[in-house]
């Protein structure tokens, strides 16, 4: 039986690899760093001829590598997050089905739901900026503390979602009440900045983030904060977002710059991206982190099953 297990791992860290240099390839060479240069005397208009088809190869390899792995997921996740409370973010841009997938697959690692909050596009935005910042300094949970040297508006609105939504990481227990949850989730609603459905949302071990492909902009800047001070206030945070957002000027890659302890994704719209996703927070939960994707900043694939 050990013998089985540890080629089942092979099998999945090669598949993984696998994957890493196609989407690679597809994704990261061509869209994070497209200005190769052209040592090849041919004329630009075959060039691009070729390094379209090439593009074409590798995103068809990929394809096929994540089918694969897409089949398989559910059983190298399992048991990896069994009774583990994980509550999801959702920004605007998230697409569904990436979102959906990472769900299923928190699921069959065996997580408890602890619900999804969906984050409207004035949450990040510099637009409602004061007005977020007002509604979470008077509604924080009592013993909660926002930055004083710092005033930006994700950072306080990760500090003050942080104390109401995860537990201490050092006792387990609930560091507000479900009334100072419940005022701050309401307020936050009732101005429009998020959602969520009522009755659904419990205190958490570690937040998942599932982002879209922004790759720059204040919105980037505010979400890297936001996921940041959520990992300061709970035993971690995933955030897990499309190739752009690995670019320098994006959430994915504004967070692996600084070197924060938390675990981000670049390639949440591949079967191997959700399937890190999951994994990423039984590393949050080991107490340790990583990048994981297919962009140049990422260090692998995905963590090990």
């Amino acid at each position: 039986m050990a013998g089985r297990n540890n080629s089942g791992r092979a099998g999945w860290l090669i598949g993984g690899l696998g994957f890493g240099i196609a989407a690679g390839v597809a994704l990261g060479t061509l869209v994070i760093a497209p200005n190769m240069p052209d040592e090849s005397g041919e004329s630009p208009v075959r060039e691009d001829a070729a390094a379209t088809e090439r593009a074409e190869i590798a995103e068809a390899q990929a394809a096929s590598a994540d089918s694969v792995i897409a089949d398989l997921a559910s059983s190298a996740v399992a048991d990896a997050l069994t009774d583990r409370p994980v509550l999801v973010f959702r920004t605007a841009d998230a697409v569904e089905e990436d979102v959906a997938g990472v769900e299923t697959l928190l699921a069959d690692a065996g997580a408890i739901d602890a619900g999804t909050i969906s984050l409207a596009e004035q949450f990040l935005s510099a637009e409602g900026a004061d007005q977020l910042k007002s509604i979470v300094a008077n509604t924080l949970p009592a013993g909660a503390q926002l930055s004083e040297d710092r005033l930006d508006p994700g950072l306080h609105a990760g500090e003050a979602l942080g104390s109401a939504l995860l537990l201490n990481p050092e006792t387990g227990e609930e560091q507000s009440s479900s009334e100072e949850r419940g005022l701050l989730l309401r307020a936050l609603r009732d101005a429009g900045f998020l959602d969520y459905e009522d009755g659904t949302i419990l205190p958490a071990q570690v937040a998942v983030v599932v982002t879209g492909d922004a790759s720059e902009g204040l919105e980037s800047r505010n979400l890297a904060d936001f996921v940041g001070a959520l990992d300061g206030r709970g035993n971690g945070a995933v955030l897990a977002g499309r190739i752009h957002t690995a670019a320098d000027t994006g959430a994915v890659g504004l967070v692996r710059a600084e070197e924060t302890g938390v675990s981000t994704v670049d390639s949440v719209d591949r079967a191997v991206g959700r399937m890190a996703t999951v994994l990423a927070v039984r590393e949050q939960l080991e107490g340790e982190s990583g990048a994981y994707g297919s962009a140049e900043s990422a260090e692998a694939a995905s963590p090990a099953p």
